[in-house]
């Protein structure tokens, strides 16, 4: 582009009004609202995308009005977009994964030794557990539900309790990670953001706030337990896993895939490179321990074992797994994965990243953010309105990381002006947005945790409890501890925070 043409473009560009932002949002909030509606949990099979493409069309129409050029607009776009990409090959390999745990006995070892070994009252609990560990240890919700989310729900209906519920609490647990653990990507892109601030800092001020909120959550996770299952039967076990024996070879070797998720992640390999690693070897584990059930799925007498073996795992992959047993609660439960299957979530985040990349470019989030901070009065006030703008920049923008970026830099004046601490805003930041974003339906943590589960975001969503205990317990520290957190009078608060970073940490999700 000549810098004629570049200056000219800058004169005709104009700020869209504050009633034309308000419209924008409310467009889109609306259109949501009526899907949901409308189409109840099966909204994020196709009405939700719509929603957010005539959305974005919206805000195009808008941003045209005021001026901006097409050409600049699709630049912003193709810039959003290619930030989801790690996402979406993450998302990819999580629908193989899935498939292939399937095949390779790995769910159904899950269940055939779980339903020994689980009490219903304490189903939910244990799930919470065992994924805030892991979420903690590998630094990664995507990871951490992919790989425990999909047993857990399986087993919940066989087990008599919620699939909804285990949803839920596998969710939270997973959400966890991604606030506390210091090779999380989302904590590395707020200190960065933020700027004068080391990961083992921010790791534990957000703990102060985590142990009070995993000890609630678990607490009602027990109770949910305790309450929903004593007029439950017990659970025939021995009838279960006969059934299961005669379709799957079920043996602890079944487990490997998962081991190896986790192996992978202790030397910090991405998230894409673990899960689409263990699922060539959930194949390949196939391959020797489920022979009569890759024979069966192949369902062609002339092809040899080889053959057999290979269009069944190749087919595994990219569409998923089903039994076709003829029970319909047995096909129903061993069901789901493949790549395509999460072509839907792919494109329900492609265009709610095109609207995000919209509305922050032409300035209608600063339009309607900035006379929130000038409300602003004193730390408390300050540290409420950072949270609030980074949930509602989640609900608009769609996504994690842009609402990390551009909370962080819109309030960071703010608070060097207040001397408050760096960790003060990072902490802020990682206790709100990053903690909501799963249980939004159009944004990319809410459209990937219920493509990965198979159940919609709006039925897990009220059994999340990290996601809404996380910036209620924050409020209260803030009275108790934030608001006093300030700098030493000697101190340069502009020199502890530094320059604002010109260039953020990459994504590892893909790498």
């Amino acid at each position: 582009m000549s810098t004629d043409t570049s200056d000219t473009q800058k004169e005709t560009e104009r700020t869209p009004s504050m009633f034309a932002s308000l419209m924008v949002m409310g467009v889109m909030v609306g259109l949501i609202l009526l899907s949901v509606v409308l189409f109840g949990s099966e909204v994020a099979e196709g009405p939700l995308q719509v929603s957010m493409t005539l959305s974005t069309l919206f805000a195009l129409t808008v941003a045209l009005y005021y001026g901006f050029h097409g050409s600049v607009i699709a630049k912003a776009i193709n810039s959003s977009v290619n930030g989801t990409l790690g996402t979406i090959f993450v998302l990819l390999a999580i629908g193989a994964i899935i498939g292939t745990l399937y095949l390779s006995g790995t769910v159904a070892a899950f269940i055939y030794y779980g339903v020994a070994l689980l009490s219903p009252r304490f189903y939910y609990v244990t799930v919470f557990i065992i994924a805030s560990v892991l979420s903690m240890l590998l630094g990664s919700s995507l990871t951490t539900v992919g790989a425990v989310g999909v047993p857990f729900v399986g087993l919940a209906s066989i087990m008599g309790v919620s699939p909804a519920i285990a949803a839920g609490a596998a969710i939270s647990g997973g959400v966890l990670g991604d606030k506390t653990a210091k090779i999380s990507d989302t904590a590395l892109l707020t200190i960065a953001t933020v700027g004068g601030i080391k990961i083992d800092e921010h790791s534990r001020m957000v703990m102060r706030t985590a142990i009070p909120t995993m000890l609630i959550s678990a607490l009602l996770f027990l109770v949910l337990g305790l309450i929903g299952n004593t007029a439950s039967g017990p659970v025939d076990s021995t009838q279960i896993q006969t059934t299961l024996s005669q379709y799957f070879n079920v043996s602890l070797l079944a487990f490997l895939p998962l081991i190896l998720i986790f192996v992978l992640s202790a030397f910090r390999l991405s998230s894409f490179l673990c899960l689409m690693l263990s699922a060539i070897a959930a194949v390949i584990l196939a391959g020797f321990t489920q022979q009569d059930l890759i024979v069966s799925l192949a369902g062609d007498a002339t092809l040899n074992y080889f053959e057999a073996f290979m269009k069944v795992g190749i087919d595994t992959l990219a569409n998923g797994f089903h039994l076709n047993s003829g029970a319909e609660n047995l096909d129903s439960l061993f069901a789901g994965g493949g790549t395509a299957g999460m072509l839907s979530t792919i494109w329900l985040i492609l265009v709610a990243a095109s609207f995000g990349a919209v509305a922050d470019y032409t300035g209608m989030l600063r339009r309607v953010i900035t006379p929130v901070i000038n409300w602003t009065r004193g730390p408390a006030t300050l540290i409420l309105t950072t949270m609030l703008t980074s949930m509602g920049l989640n609900t608009v923008a769609a996504d994690p990381y842009v609402s990390i970026v551009v909370t962080a830099r819109m309030f960071r004046d703010e608070y060097i002006k207040d001397r408050l601490k760096p960790v003060t805003l990072s902490t802020a930041i990682a206790d709100s947005g990053t903690m909501v974003s799963g249980i939004i339906p159009w944004n990319v943590n809410g459209a990937l945790f219920a493509g990965t589960l198979g159940i919609g975001t709006v039925v897990y969503a009220p059994y999340t409890f990290m996601a809404y205990l996380t910036p209620l317990v924050t409020i209260v520290v803030i009275f108790l501890y934030f608001r006093k957190d300030r700098l030493p009078d000697n101190d340069d608060a502009t020199a502890i925070y530094g320059e604002e970073p010109d260039q953020l940490p990459e994504s590892k999700q893909l790498a």
